[in-house]
């Protein structure tokens, strides 16, 4: 009898248990649904943008992988959807079989007798990913030198890879891309250079002493956090509250931050010597591989010949431009604010020189894009129309080296 009543309460608790279990999974799928289809509507799409997610969620990690002496580059053969949270549209991006973003195209090893390949080397701001291929620069660079060369097979080799400063793109320009036999190497490369500068930190040429950890590496989060992350509602929660949290510090640390105590006012003749190093480098290894190279100034959202600390400035600015200083600051912590452009501009003196003496191709595009919204998506990433801006910039040039190469 008593067997017979523990028998019956276990399997009235495991009904409950099963019952409880499907409600709230019904409860929680159709919030979910529901969730998706308020964004869809909205205009934001069914599913999370690239830029919602933490670096080591599923679909971040998904397309990156280690490399020994790099530290990461985009894992090969995969599609995943670019987006930039101003940014309203998405975009599809595709990646070859050798970890470079592409059309769709395959890269072959063999350099066929009518082709023409342009390889560009730099970060976030080359690789565009929040622009399709054929919209981002060097995609589109690409599009425009098939209209001027029909009788050319025009290929594009964007190894870029977010996160890269000079010092990552030395090993990726020597050991990726130059086996290629590229004609033409574009290099862009500066803004992330400034975040190897920090106050209390020893300066080291090879950057070793802001890259502790592997490249790319992050703390694994646990299990129910991992599951927890493929959830629409989980993961806009967790955005919003910590940009609740970011405003409250902003409000509480303003002062300070502004104050930028424990920043360094000026760039360090070291940091400067080795920003030349680099770029030295990478030039003359493109040219030991056998390819000319163009060297462009750096282009940004903001003119960094005004003065910030002059309180008539800022007014002028505009929703913008007001937005990302805070996030210029917060980006490149070892500097003041003025630190950070005065940084901009030496570093683009720096890659003119490299350019006049070394001869080679040269685009000014810090002088030649505007300093306004209609080109950038924040404080150094293009927009759609900067994109195509910075194509139109290179094009001559690119012309012009190949006129001089007889190709």
């Amino acid at each position: 009898m008593q067997e017979s009543i523990i028998k019956s309460k276990y399997k009235s608790f495991k009904y409950y248990t099963i019952g409880c279990v499907v409600i709230i999974t019904a409860l929680f799928g159709t919030l979910e649904l529901s969730t998706r289809l308020i964004s869809w509507i909205a205009g934001k799409g069914f599913t999370l943008s690239l830029h919602e997610y933490d670096p080591l969620d599923k679909d971040v990690t998904g397309i990156y992988q280690w490399h020994p002496f790099t530290g990461i580059t985009f894992k090969p053969k995969v599609v995943f959807t670019g987006s930039h949270p101003q940014q309203k549209s998405k975009a599809i991006i595709y990646v070859d079989q050798h970890g470079f973003l592409t059309d769709g195209n395959i890269l072959s090893c063999e350099k066929s007798a009518d082709e023409i390949r342009i390889a560009f080397i730099g970060a976030s701001t080359t690789a565009t990913i929040n622009l399709s291929f054929k919209e981002n620069w060097p995609g589109y660079l690409g599009r425009l030198l098939e209209n001027e060369l029909p009788d050319k097979k025009v290929t594009i080799i964007n190894a870029a890879v977010p996160g890269f400063n000079t010092a990552h793109s030395i090993a990726n320009l020597a050991l990726r891309v130059i086996p290629f036999e590229p004609d033409i190497v574009i290099i862009y490369h500066l803004y992330n250079n400034l975040t190897a500068i920090k106050k209390n930190e020893t300066f080291k040429p090879d950057y070793s002493h802001i890259h502790r950890k592997p490249f790319g590496f992050y703390q694994q989060p646990n299990v129910v956090v991992r599951w927890l992350n493929h959830s629409m509602i989980f993961v806009r929660l967790r955005n919003r509250l910590r940009e609740i949290k970011k405003e409250k510090l902003k409000i509480e640390k303003r002062k300070e931050i502004l104050q930028q105590a424990d920043r360094l006012a000026e760039i360090p003749d070291q940091a400067i010597k080795t920003f030349e190093q680099h770029l030295r480098s990478l030039v003359s290894i493109a040219e030991a591989g056998g390819a000319k190279v163009i060297l462009s100034s750096f282009a940004t959202l903001h003119n960094p010949k005004l003065d910030y600390s002059n309180k008539d400035v800022i007014p002028q600015l505009s929703k913008l431009q007001k937005e990302e200083i805070f996030k210029v600051l917060n980006f490149t912590p070892g500097l003041t604010l003025e630190a950070i452009f005065e940084g901009i501009d030496r570093y683009n003196e720096v890659i003119k020189k490299i350019a006049v003496e070394k001869k080679t191709g040269w685009v000014d595009n810090a002088a030649m894009i505007p300093n306004k919204d209609r080109y950038f998506v924040d404080r150094v990433h293009f927009s759609r129309a900067g994109a195509a801006l910075m194509a139109k910039n290179f094009l001559p040039t690119i012309l012009k080296i190949l006129k001089q190469k007889k190709i």
